[in-house]
């Protein structure tokens, strides 16, 4: 007799288990609609977040690039050389007979880093350089850059190292007279 009860007991706990999809269902579908209610409710009374110094600062970083492209596209010289470093002035020559000869220039920043060290600043990017030419017809250009920023609060270009996205190709300089 004892054996029977034994095996009656374990006939009782199968008999506890859902024995279809159905009863899976009911039963965890009031466990889903608990927890959808109390994330919910926690997750209604938070406070906004306060942007750190840092994120200011790449706020910051990401309009003045956004500035220096727009200056370039919009033509605007005397903006763009108001943001491009002092050193390379010569640059500013090409860059001008550049967009002389060129029409309607579209200019494209990925930005793949930014290193911030005290006051200099380093934006790693990817570019591309789009225009019409009235000999070649649209030409495309592409390259990466570092644009070595310094400043906390009034940033200002000091170096642009790799393939400068502001000046012409060799190519298309030398088939310009």
């Amino acid at each position: 007799m004892a054996h029977t009860s034994v095996l009656a007991c374990r006939l009782d706990l199968s008999r506890s288990a859902p024995y279809n999809a159905a009863m899976v269902v009911k039963n965890g579908f009031g466990l889903v609609v608990l927890v959808g209610i109390l994330l919910a409710i926690s997750g209604c009374e938070h406070a906004p977040v306060k942007p750190t110094e840092d994120l200011k600062r790449l706020q910051q970083i990401d309009v003045f690039v956004e500035n220096l492209r727009g200056a370039y596209e919009g033509r605007n010289l005397q903006a763009f050389s108001a943001l491009y470093p002092d050193e390379r002035a010569d640059d500013l020559r090409t860059i001008a007979a550049f967009m002389d000869s060129a029409s309607a220039p579209r200019l494209d920043f990925v930005i793949d880093q930014i290193v911030l060290q005290d006051e200099t600043v380093r934006v790693s990017l990817h570019w591309e350089l789009r225009w019409k030419s009235e000999k070649a017809g649209p030409v495309k250009q592409r390259g990466n850059a570092f644009f070595q920023l310094a400043g906390k609060s009034d940033l200002r270009l000091q170096a642009i190292g790799g393939d400068n996205p502001f000046t012409a190709p060799a190519s298309y300089r030398a088939s310009v007279p």
